[in-house]
């Protein structure tokens, strides 16, 4: 989605719009849902709205399929690179690190949707907060019930600490 900042009006411009968004590579495309309002203030704009999507992903302990549901509101402001700039090459300052910038009088706000969606997704993806997870040994989904295998050994790098709980306390 382009804004074309010279023909936002003076009410703002708000759009609604489906937008496609792949969220790994080589993964399978979804569609965000969009709504937006942009306004501008002289060459300033301000751009907010939601972006909601339906996913399917797989569990980190599980490795199950499961649908998960990403939703974000976002805000961003952008001035036009020539005049933050100068035209040239330019370090940013403190103050302009969460500032965009547009040339052209236009504005593509599609990598900001994406972006506010790639920082939704869960880092630690799990079907549910209790999910027990595969069994390390054979393999079994602990979900379904027990799989039957020894207990763990414990590491015989530490088989000599063993016991040193024990002498601590005398």
């Amino acid at each position: 989605m382009r804004i074309i900042v010279s023909e936002i009006p003076q009410e703002g411009l708000e759009k609604e719009f489906e937008l496609p968004v792949t969220l790994e590579e080589g993964g399978a495309g979804h569609t965000a849902h969009v709504k937006m309002r942009a306004v501008r203030f002289g060459t300033r704009v301000i751009v907010d709205g939601r972006a909601e999507m339906g996913v399917s992903m797989s569990c980190s302990r599980c490795l199950k399929e499961f649908p998960h549901r990403l939703e974000t509101d976002f805000r961003d402001e952008y001035l036009p690179f020539t005049v933050a700039t100068g035209g040239g090459e330019h370090e940013l300052k403190a103050d302009e690190m969460d500032t965009g910038f547009y040339a052209d009088d236009e504005i593509d706000v599609n990598e900001l949707i994406k972006e506010q969606l790639l920082l939704v997704v869960p880092m630690k993806r799990l079907c549910v907060s209790e999910c027990r997870g595969l069994c390390p040994i054979c393999g079994t989904d602990l979900n379904q019930g027990e799989c039957g295998c020894a207990a763990e050994e414990p590491d015989p790098r530490f088989a000599k600490l063993s016991g040193l709980k024990e002498r601590l306390k005398k």
